[in-house]
């Protein structure tokens, strides 16, 4: 009897050391992505609607949700112009969110550095450099 009230101690402190370990990861990518970022989003199409921009991204994510919320602002004579919120989703095995709002928006995360595309319809419409700001 003893020893499988041992086994069942392990399993348990087992379950809770690999919970805990998620929480921290999860914690880890958060306090990484939240916050502000800055940088640019270059047209890839030319002679079209599209315009090379100065960006701000705000980045947030509401507790207990697997959904990050990127509110887009570009610089316009030197004022943040709103531009929206799109949501996205963390793959964490590929280190890259994504959303499908208004086309496919992939951003690959290199600690402090996001850099993305959007493609339209099949084509690539902009390239987005962004900086983590603290």
């Amino acid at each position: 009897m003893m020893l499988k009230w041992s086994v069942l101690f392990s399993l348990i402190l087992c379950l809770v050391t690999k919970s805990n370990q998620a929480q921290t990861a999860v914690a880890k990518i958060d306090s990484l992505l939240i916050g502000t970022w800055n940088g640019t989003s270059i047209c890839q199409v030319k002679n079209s609607p599209c315009h090379d921009e100065t960006v701000v991204y705000h980045i947030s994510k509401k507790m207990g949700v697997d959904t990050f919320y990127i509110n887009a602002s570009k610089i316009v004579n030197g004022v943040e112009e709103e531009m929206g919120i799109l949501p996205f989703i963390y793959n964490k095995k590929t280190n890259q969110l994504t959303s499908t709002a208004y086309g496919i928006w992939t951003f690959n995360i290199e600690g402090i550095k996001m850099e993305g595309t959007l493609l339209v319809r099949g084509d690539l419409y902009r390239k987005i450099q962004l900086y983590k700001h603290y």
